[in-house]
């Protein structure tokens, strides 16, 4: 629907005027930063879910490293870190322009969950 389509070109506008990329694939292979999802495009009101995607190469350590191994790696925590800090950051940023954010914990743990909010905000 049309309505998901604007709420998902202005989240990427709020974030892209404070100066974070926008994942420009859907292989995470290809593009770093933040990955817009559009939820259901048939459920009102609008939802999207968005996810930081650190540098290919953080992402390919990630993927080539053994599962009994993640929790000691280095590169791993320093995904994780990466990944907790700019969720923090995006989910300020959303906030401030007029959204509510929320990083989900169920099984899309780690990914932010934006909507419009109800209150008049800096959005446009």
């Amino acid at each position: 629907m049309i309505q998901h389509r604007i709420l998902a070109e202005k989240v990427k506008s709020a974030l892209a005027r404070a100066g974070l990329p926008i994942a420009a694939t859907l292989d995470g292979a290809l593009s770093s930063g933040v990955f817009v999802e559009i939820v259901d495009d048939e459920r009102l009101p609008p939802e999207l879910l968005l996810k930081w995607r650190v540098h290919p190469i953080l992402r390919e350590h990630f993927l080539e490293v053994a599962a009994d191994r993640l929790q000691g790696d280095p590169v791993v925590r320093e995904m994780k870190h990466a990944e907790r800090a700019m969720n923090t950051a995006i989910i300020a940023i959303l906030e401030f322009s007029g959204f509510s954010a929320r990083v989900l914990e169920d099984e899309r743990v780690g990914e932010i969950l934006v909507g419009e909010s109800g209150r008049s905000g800096a959005a446009g």
